[in-house]
């Protein structure tokens, strides 16, 4: 089964999960008048992974009015296509054989929370210390986040977890009631070709080894455990939160100083706007926090001028510093049941659908890729990889995976999207970099948000990508070429082939191959006021405008190694603390002070 399709399929089960908790959906005086100007103390645009958590937040406060504005609408009543994944695509990627590659993007409550692989891992303690120092805040250290990670989760373990580095927040995080086949012997394979286990998981601040990962799944119920289902539903029954839904944000309007004052909106042809008294918060995600960004005249002055958008700010990093992790992997025939098993056999693709509506157990009850290896491929000597890509990773410190490693149970062939070729089970293997030296941008075509922005990942432009994506799928077949995975993988690899063995030609496959694992960020860069390039200060407010922050996985400085879920709901839930204890603003030279309602 092709990744898109597979993926496709957890989505619209994973989104259909959440009806079964729903005794009624939120309906009524907590959505916005559509066409009536409204006036808020705190705006929020978008209300995805990070927006709905700094929501619910704002409005649990009780002090001030806040209201939400969301493109989409519940994603348990909207159909699938663009009218819930608004149908984006790059632009045509050179490296990678010209390909325009779709990516897909949570277009209703709950953002991408809602449609991703529900994995939830935290990065390293020297991760979060090198954030601190990039963004000169010590309160980004993971010490100090500490806290915030846990205010997001509460973790139900159905099997040993550390109960104690989670706490009781709206995120559930569980591990999945049921463990592919493959994935027990994927382990023990990595345990024979020496990659260690990771003791205490990916939750405590040491990533290195090997280890099943827990992910945003309600335990008892089986269901995917959004910021929809999370804090948004929790807001709309315990606060005055006001939601504006399939409400598209135009432009954010400035007052003459430069203060952001309002954003205009429009639903179903009707334009009005609502207005924040204190502060606007953008939270749209990589693509689209930048894009209104530009629209609105903030971004880089050249881009501005070229489309007669008013320039308010010239901030050229706006759009710039794109980063993600690139996707690629080999797939082999094993005699073991995959995800192939029941997209080849209606019956029991049936029996597991009854076995979930009854248990919710089972095959659906779980996420394609239940476990993760975090590996140093520098660190290999056998894997040769050159002087000059250690060179050009010498920033990568000690304690930072530069490849993840996951096993997954669909085919993949020249691409994600690709059928499998007859009818035996299929595996991959699925590899990435996790220390990307790749950047790409977004910017945008015209003034209107109506129109798609331009992105351009840039994935495997730098030649050390390159090579860490050769490597790594020449570790992926030390693995498959274990006693332990002979067992199973009799077949031999099926896809690129063992005759395929050159550099050359491995890249070649990972050009015609790569897709990505949507991890795009850092298009909205956090830093210090004296680097040209930042977009924000360390408490998410924009450089050179008053009343303005961008609080999402586009505020990263960096893209921390693994899944960035939990990491973004951290931001959310720090970036609201510092919203309503500021009063000790930094920066005070490029950004105003705010006080409380």
């Amino acid at each position: 089964m092709f990744f898109s399709i597979l993926l496709s399929l957890f989505s619209i089960i994973s989104s259909s999960f959440a009806q079964f908790m729903h005794n009624e959906l939120p309906i009524g005086p907590s959505f916005g008048l559509i066409g009536q100007n409204a006036t808020y103390d705190y705006v929020i645009v978008g209300a995805g992974t990070a927006g709905a958590a700094l929501a619910y937040r704002l409005a649990a406060d009780g002090r001030c009015s806040v209201a939400v504005i969301e493109a989409g609408s519940l994603y348990e009543l909207d159909s699938g296509n663009t009218t819930v994944v608004p149908g984006l695509a790059t632009e045509a990627q050179e490296t990678l054989a010209n390909k325009n590659q779709p990516y897909t993007r949570g277009k209703w409550l709950g953002g991408s929370s809602a449609r991703n692989l529900m994995v939830y891992q935290r990065p390293t303690i020297g991760t979060l210390q090198k954030w601190a120092d990039d963004v000169g805040d010590q309160s980004w250290t993971w010490n100090s986040t500490l806290k915030y990670y846990k205010a997001s989760s509460t973790f139900t373990p159905p099997a040993p977890g550390d109960t104690s580095v989670f706490g009781e927040g709206p995120v559930q995080v569980s591990f999945p009631k049921y463990a592919s086949p493959i994935t027990s012997w994927q382990l023990k394979a990595q345990l024979e070709a020496g990659d260690p286990p990771r003791a205490g998981g990916f939750e405590s601040g040491s990533l290195l080894g090997h280890a099943y990962m827990p992910s945003s799944i309600d335990q008892k119920t089986a269901t995917r455990s959004s910021s929809q289902t999370g804090y948004l539903d929790l807001a709309l029954r315990t606060t005055q939160l006001t939601v504006y839904t399939r409400t598209l944000a135009k432009k954010l309007i400035f007052s003459t100083n430069k203060t952001a004052t309002g954003v205009q909106v429009e639903n179903n042809g009707v334009t009005f706007t609502i207005n924040a008294g204190k502060e606007i918060i953008i939270s749209a995600g990589s693509f689209q926090s930048a894009q209104l960004l530009m629209v609105s005249g903030i971004g880089p002055e050249e881009t501005l001028t070229k489309l007669s958008i008013p320039v308010i700010k010239n901030l050229p990093g706006v759009g710039k510093n794109l980063q993600d992790n690139p996707l690629f992997g080999i797939s082999y025939a094993v005699n073991t049941e995959t995800s192939v098993t029941y997209s080849n056999d209606p019956v029991k693709m049936a029996e597991a659908v009854a076995e979930y509506n009854k248990n919710r157990s089972g095959f659906l009850s779980s996420a394609s890729a239940d476990s993760f290896s975090f590996i140093k491929l520098v660190d290999m000597p056998d894997l040769n990889i050159s002087s000059r890509a250690k060179e050009d990773l010498a920033w990568v410190p000690a304690y930072w995976p530069d490849a993840q490693i996951a096993p997954t149970t669909y085919y993949i062939g020249r691409s994600f999207r690709v059928p499998p070729p007859d009818q035996k089970n299929y595996a991959a293997f699925i590899g990435s970099i996790t220390a990307p030296s790749s950047r790409g941008s977004v910017s945008i075509r015209s003034s209107d948000m109506a129109d798609k922005p331009l992105i351009d990942p840039q994935w495997m432009t730098n030649t050390t990508d390159q090579e860490l994506a050769v490597a790594a799928i020449r570790r992926m077949r030390q693995i498959l070429s274990t006693n332990v995975m002979k067992e199973i993988a009799s077949y031999g690899e099926a896809f690129p082939g063992a005759n395929v063995t050159s550099s050359a030609d491995l890249l070649n496959i990972v050009r015609m191959q790569t897709g990505t694992f949507y991890h795009a960020c850092c298009t909205n860069q956090m830093g210090k006021a004296d680097d040209d390039m930042a977009v924000v200060d360390s408490k998410s407010r924009v450089y050179g405008v008053h009343n303005l922050r961008v609080a999402d996985i586009s505020a990263f400085p960096f893209l921390p190694p693994g899944q960035p879920q939990a990491t973004v709901y951290m931001l959310a839930e720090k970036i609201a603390h510092d919203i309503l204890h500021s009063g000790d603003a930094s920066n005070e030279s490029k950004v105003a002070a705010l006080s409380k309602c």
